[in-house]
């Protein structure tokens, strides 16, 4: 199975908004990290390299913007060799 890491974090203060405390944060970063998690991890299962035999690692990182009150997310691959990446990144840009 692919090794997924996730690294979220607040970017700035957060505004005074009654429906946004760090309770509420955390529980968006939880429900995000979940839903994002599970599709790669349907998308990336069993998938090795056939050369080398090895997995990818997902660095999914997530800043919640406090200033601009949005969440900007991005994501890294690190695999064994580029033609492993390619595989890695038509297979989770196919859409099924």
């Amino acid at each position: 199975m692919s090794k997924i890491v996730f690294d979220f974090d607040v970017e700035g203060a957060l505004h005074a908004d009654p429906y946004l405390d760090q309770v509420t944060l955390n529980y968006l970063f939880a429900q995000t990290k979940e839903s994002i998690g599970k599709g790669i991890e349907r998308k990336l299962s069993n998938l090795t390299c056939a050369e080398h035999g090895e997995e990818p690692t997902i660095t999914i990182t997530g800043t919640y913007s406090g200033s601009a009150e949005q969440l900007d997310i991005s994501y890294h691959i690190d695999t064994c060799c580029q033609i492993f990446m390619a595989q890695v990144i038509k297979t989770l840009n196919a859409i099924n």
